[in-house]
This record gives structure tokens, sequence and C-alpha cells, in this order.
């Protein structure tokens, strides 16, 4: 257990400081909130084994280590929050996405940066055969390979054996992954996580309103205005409180259409993805 006088200097440190605004940004709860979770993220999990005179000396040194022990401990607390909405997600809804769209995880593919879904990235390594590989995916994709080498405490040459191990195993079963990684699924799931969260603002379970909503969704508003019966549809991009009834409603009764299209969609493809592995296995 982290001392008192211990916490108080790892609290003052500006890494800390940067963990925490990052969390409170990622999960949007208040600075605070966010300070009580890196805590404990770092007494439970990544300085669990330290002693306090070991910490202690660690911040006499200023040691970079812990320096990063604490960066490492906020991006935790912000992929198991991911996380488990993600399982809730899935166990709950069957596969729907619901408010969890800011879990977005940026990998380096040579010079260019993409984006994962926290969502996507857990379906992805659910298809490796062991939970030993599926650790290894998830750390290397989520913090590179110097912090998975750190965290199962493998030498260079077992990295690399394990890093055929899975290359291998993706490209026996392609036809797995490809059903996972499937940037068509990626837009459904988007464009039914935000109808979700249109559809919560309506019904006042989700503070906001319809013009915040449509001015953080214009891309995909004029995607829908341009196939509904909005007569005047500037209005209703620019000035919906003042649209008319009948453009109002005929613009719901698109994003219902459009939500419904993206849950059957979503729902089929589940059901592909269902009979694959079991396919697999037989």
């Amino acid at each position: 257990m982290i001392n008192q006088d211990n916490l108080n200097r790892i609290i003052a440190s500006r890494t800390f400081a940067t963990g925490t605004h990052n969390i409170a940004n990622r999960l949007v709860i208040s600075d605070l909130d966010a300070r009580e979770l890196l805590c404990t993220e770092l007494a439970e999990h990544r300085l669990a084994k330290y002693s306090n005179d070991e910490i202690a000396s660690l911040l006499n040194a200023n040691d970079p280590n812990l320096g990063w022990k604490i960066t490492y401990a906020a991006r935790d607390v912000v992929s198991k929050h991911f996380q488990a909405l993600g399982k809730q997600a899935e166990h709950e809804y069957h596969g729907q996405l619901a408010n969890i769209e800011t879990g977005i995880i940026k990998l380096a593919n040579g010079d260019k940066v993409e984006n994962i879904s926290e969502y996507q990235l857990v379906k992805v390594t659910q298809q490796f055969a062991t939970q030993s590989s599926r650790l290894f995916c998830d750390l290397l994709l989520r913090f590179g390979k110097t912090e998975t080498m750190a965290q199962m405490r493998l030498t260079n040459k077992q990295f690399n054996r394990k890093l055929r191990n899975c290359l291998s195993f993706i490209s026996k079963h392609r036809s797995k992954f490809d059903l996972v990684t499937d940037r068509d699924k990626d837009r459904q799931l988007y464009v039914l996580n935000s109808l979700n969260k249109l559809d919560s603002i309506i019904n006042e379970t989700q503070v906001g309103t319809i013009q915040d909503w449509i001015d953080n969704h214009t891309k995909l508003v004029n995607e829908m205005l341009a196939d509904s019966d909005v007569r005047y549809q500037g209005a209703v991009l620019k000035h919906w409180e003042t649209a008319s009834n009948k453009d109002q409603y005929a613009f719901i009764r698109c994003c219902i259409k459009t939500q419904n299209k993206a849950q059957l969609w979503l729902d089929q493809s589940n059901e592909a993805i269902k009979q694959a592995g079991e396919a697999q296995s037989n």
C-alpha cells in the first residue's frame, strides 16, 4: 500500500497531472474522479509490488521508469473502462455499441496512424486460440513491443517467436479476422451508436440537444438528408428549433429508418461471425 507521503508526491508530479487530465477527457468525468481511478490503478497494479522505500527512492531520483508507470497506468484505466463497456454492450445488446464511441486506439502503421475502436480490438484478440496469444496481441497493439516484453517478461527471441506464431495463426484463419476487421462493420457500428445517442437525447435519458448532435455529426446528417423527404434541409442542419414540424418529423423518420438498417446489418454480421466460429471449432 502506498503511504500518504509517497502518494502526495506522485499526485504532485506533472506526469500524474497529465494522466489525470487524459482520463478525465476520455471518460468524461471530473479530474477528482480521474485522480482517484489513477491512484487506485497505481496502488493495485503498476506499483503493487514496490515497497514504500522503493517508491520513495524512485521519486527522489526522478526515475523516468516511475513516470512511465504512471503514464501506462492512466492508459490502463481508460482501456479497462472501455473493455468493461464493450463486454456489457456485447452481452446486453448482442454486439451493439452503446455510448462507447470514444474508445479509440491509435495504431502506427508505417508512416500512417490508423484508428481502431476498443470494441474492435477486443473482437480481434478474441479470435486467438489461447489466453497467452490474446494477451500478447492486446498488449502489442496498445503499447508496443517494449511494454509488451516488460509485461510478459519476454526476451527478444521469445517476443519474435510469439509474433511469428500470431502472424501464422492470422494467416491460417484469415476469414475469421476479416469478419471482425471489416471497415463496413465499423461504419455501421458508428451509425448505430450515433443514432442511439440521438435517440437518448430525444427521450431525455442523455444530456444534450438535437442541434448539438447535428453539429457533431454533420457528415452523417448530410448523408441522411440526401435520402430523406426533408424539404428545407438547410433549416434542419443549421436551425433545428425553427425548422418546420413537417421537416423535423421527416428527419426523425429517416433517422429511425437508418438506425434500423444499421441494426439489421450488424445482426446479420454477428450471426456470420458466430457461424464462422462454430465451423472453425468443428
